[in-house]
């Protein structure tokens, strides 16, 4: 990537592998972007704008870089009236946050950390009570999700290709997780959900290995996405493997730029 302070030419990124140079090869970029690009992408510096849909399917603006490159591209965006329509949030590289914010009318959201692992993790105990969890199974996951982890993009059975595991007791389900294709086809897991009457047991870190092991599997790599409060979480995560941790915060668009 150019150095902050580059030159300050507008140029359009138009391929994944033109993508993929201009931000240094980064692993969110080569996992979680689909190929072909699903817009143009526009280059300031040694920052990027590019368009991407999220794991709920809707249309965000992502932008990588340091702050400054970030504010001048953003600039150079608006002015040459570019971005693309129909955009319902904005995702950016933490550190360069402010910059954008104070030029896009964003609202609420939260920060989040993507990282991803190509090492199959060590099997623990509490894998054995796993079992594979099938559509019939909706409703307990639903009220599971709703309890413990309402805030999750996980959707039951609403993707093609989603494998759910949990744990069962005599009470019903109280952990589950699913993998399924990201929007660029990578593994990603999602829903990793412990009843707060069974945390502490293991059960999170069974559901996360065992996912975590079928993908590197089959793909050679997993990838999955947390809230940065979840510090349990994290542990468990890095603990697994994962690595190449990118650290956003994503907002609303409030409306669209320039109205």
């Amino acid at each position: 990537m150019t150095s902050p302070g580059g030159a300050a030419r507008l140029r359009e990124v138009t391929s994944h592998e033109e993508l993929l140079a201009a931000t240094g090869g980064s692993g969110f970029v080569r996992h979680d972007i689909p190929d072909p690009l699903e817009g143009t992408a526009h280059a300031l510096g040694a920052a990027v704008a590019f368009p991407r849909r999220t794991h709920t399917r809707r249309l965000g603006l992502l932008v990588m870089g340091p702050p400054d490159d970030a504010a001048r591209l953003l600039d150079a965006l608006l002015t040459a009236h570019v971005l693309p329509d129909g955009l319902a949030s904005v995702t950016v590289e933490r550190g360069s946050f402010e910059a954008v914010s104070a030029r896009l009318p964003l609202g609420e959201g939260n920060d989040w950390e993507w990282m991803c692992t190509t090492a199959p993790p060590p099997e623990v105990p509490a894998e054995s009570r796993l079992e594979e969890l099938d559509p019939a199974d909706e409703p307990a996951i639903r009220t599971l999700l709703s309890a413990a982890n309402p805030n999750t993009d996980a959707r039951p059975f609403e993707h093609p290709g989603q494998r759910w595991v949990g744990v069962r007791e005599a009470d019903g389900l109280v952990a589950c997780g699913v993998r399924e294709p990201g929007v660029a086809g990578t593994p990603v897991l999602a829903g990793i959900t412990v009843a707060a009457a069974a945390r502490g047991t293991g059960l999170g870190l069974a559901v996360t290995g065992r996912l975590t092991r079928e993908a590197v599997a089959e793909s050679g790599v997993c990838t999955l996405g947390m809230y940065s409060h979840n510090s349990v979480a994290r542990r468990v995560y890095r603990g697994l493997g994962y690595g190449d941790v990118h650290e956003w915060s994503s907002r609303r668009l409030v409306r669209p730029p320039g109205a």
